[in-house]
């Protein structure tokens, strides 16, 4: 099963999504296509399906009706580093980079702004998947505590405030 560095309330906020995964399993990473169906009623809206292409560009393959309701705009094929602080991007980059490589998968808790100016908190669940193309694939599951009231919607990922890797069998990436 999973390992992760430290207890994390996002993995007892997301076994739906650790469980879909788990499931499909068959090697240290499930094929995409495999996973395309597993995931709940309530978790498929919340997932986005990511190709990683470089440190500066993970572009949006899918992006759950969740998410488009949370960001307020369909972002599928854009790059998703765009909805982060220009501060964070790379950081981002390079641990999307790592999973895919590695491969792992890491628990990420975020502060995200709204259009209105609120901050609100949000959670991520992110672990690697297989594409038929060979490139590095992500999928990734997030969710918010807090509910953005209608017509506001989240305008960038204002700081990553905690993350956490997670081993799916290959171990953890070194911190150095």
């Amino acid at each position: 099963m999973f390992k992760v560095e430290q207890r994390n309330e996002s993995f007892r906020r997301n076994p739906e999504f650790y469980l879909s995964l788990a499931l499909i399993k068959k090697g240290l990473v499930p094929n995409l296509s495999e996973f395309l169906d597993p995931p709940t009623l309530e978790t498929q809206p919340l997932v986005v399906l990511l190709d990683v292409i470089s440190i500066d560009d993970v572009r949006i393959r899918l992006m759950g009706t969740g998410l488009v309701q949370l960001t307020g705009r369909e972002l599928t094929k854009t790059n998703a580093l765009d909805i982060y602080a220009p501060e964070s991007r790379k950081k981002v980059g390079q641990a999307c980079v790592t999973m895919v490589k590695r491969p792992c998968g890491q628990m990420t808790e975020r502060l995200v702004k709204t259009t209105s100016g609120l901050v609100v908190p949000a959670s991520t669940v992110t672990l690697p998947v297989l594409c038929k193309s060979g490139q590095g694939c992500l999928a990734a599951f997030t969710q918010s505590r807090e509910s953005i009231a209608a017509g506001n919607s989240m305008s960038v990922v204002r700081e990553i405030i905690s993350s956490e890797w997670i081993d799916i069998g290959a171990g953890f990436p070194s911190t150095a």
